[in-house]
């Protein structure tokens, strides 16, 4: 035979492979771009219902009508406090992008400069700039035809995250997206070689507890994790990335890394024992971990995503890592309250994860 019709034969073989795998491979046809389309389709637009929250020290109808200037736009969602003291823990606590002061007397009389103080976050760099964006509107509206009005200068204050930037932003995103990448495709493929080759038919024939067969392989996974992750970090700070809470957020980090690659390690095991080639596997492993880096804000802010994704948002465990590695490298900090949650939240996920890895570990090994 000559190459063309060798050449034939062997692309119908892979075609007939295509046939039997007809529905796996048209749910990866559809599913990526589909994801794409939804996640990387928001870029280039701002973000939305943005939460400020605004202190009024003023009385009189000035200041409503500044407030009513500043919220006029969609982008904004406001939140009244009654000290500047209280905003701004809700701005440590990341619970809003920006902090709006109008102190008292403000517009008091025509012909005197106005001032208000905004504070804000800059570890979300899109967020941050609508709100500086809304109150520079709202000032350069304030003070027009309306005698009454006197001008209005906006003092801009980064309360965090001034010397950030955006390779910071980015590589907090990717060192979680990594890590949890590193997991999935190093203990699941293990698992599935071991099954293929025999390896793992032969240690359950030996006196070496089963329980110690499935401990090894999530432990394997979340060292790759940890490992893939600080190799990421380390090529983000060559690149100008920093770490702005040092030597103490990078301990920080390592136990937040350390937790997801758990998760996701006992994950990978949990479908590794269900998948029947690697092929399946990381299918199903791309399918779910990418989507899940995505929506956990790795690239794309939630507030940037459709609203229909955002309760996928609130129960991603990437979100809450994503959030807490980007406060240590970016605004210097990482609040006790929020390392405590956001270790709650991953441990419980990895317990979950690590008892259906166990109960399907333990029912494949019995036809095995």
């Amino acid at each position: 035979m000559g190459i063309l019709e060798d050449s034939y034969t062997l692309f119908v073989r892979e075609m007939l492979i295509f046939k039997k795998n007809i529905a796996m491979n048209a749910v990866r046809s559809t599913i990526f771009p589909l994801l794409f389309v939804l996640l990387l389709g928001s870029f280039g637009s701002a973000p939305k219902n943005v939460p400020i929250a605004i202190v009024n020290y003023a009385s009189g109808p000035a200041a409503l009508r500044f407030i009513n200037s500043i919220q006029s736009g969609n982008g904004i969602t406001v939140l009244t406090e009654t000290t500047q003291q209280q905003a701004m823990a809700l701005l440590s606590e990341g619970s809003v992008a920006g902090v709006v002061v109008i102190p008292s007397g403000f517009s008091s009389g025509y012909g005197s400069d106005s001032h208000v103080y905004v504070y804000l976050d800059n570890s979300q760099p899109q967020s941050a700039a609508v709100v500086a964006a809304q109150a520079n509107l709202a000032a350069a509206q304030f003070g027009g035809s309306a005698v009454q009005d006197p001008p209005v200068s906006v003092i801009t204050n980064y309360a965090y995250g001034a010397s950030s930037n955006y390779l910071s932003f980015v590589i907090g995103g990717i060192i979680v997206m990594v890590a949890s990448f590193g997991a999935v495709f190093s203990a699941g493929f293990t698992m599935i070689s071991d099954r293929q080759l025999g390896n793992l038919k032969a240690f359950l024939t030996t006196p070496i507890n089963n329980f110690s067969v499935l401990i090894s392989k999530i432990a394997y996974g979340t060292f790759q994790s940890v490992f893939s992750a600080y190799v990421g970090l380390f090529i983000g700070l060559l690149y100008g990335a920093t770490i702005a809470a040092g030597f103490v957020g990078l301990l920080e980090l390592i136990w937040i890394i350390l937790l997801v690659g758990l998760g996701f390690g006992s994950l990978a095991i949990a479908l590794a024992t269900r998948a029947r080639d690697q092929q399946t596997y990381a299918l199903i492993g791309q399918t779910l971990v990418l989507p899940l880096s995505f929506l956990g804000g790795a690239f794309v802010p939630a507030n940037l995503l459709p609203n229909f994704l955002l309760p996928v948002v609130a129960v991603d465990p990437l979100t809450y890592a994503v959030n807490a590695v980007r406060d240590i490298m970016i605004k210097g900090f990482l609040p006790i309250t929020t390392l405590i949650s956001t270790s709650i939240i991953l441990l419980v996920f990895a317990m979950i994860m690590a008892g259906i890895a166990y109960l399907s570990f333990r029912d494949t090994s019995k036809q095995i």
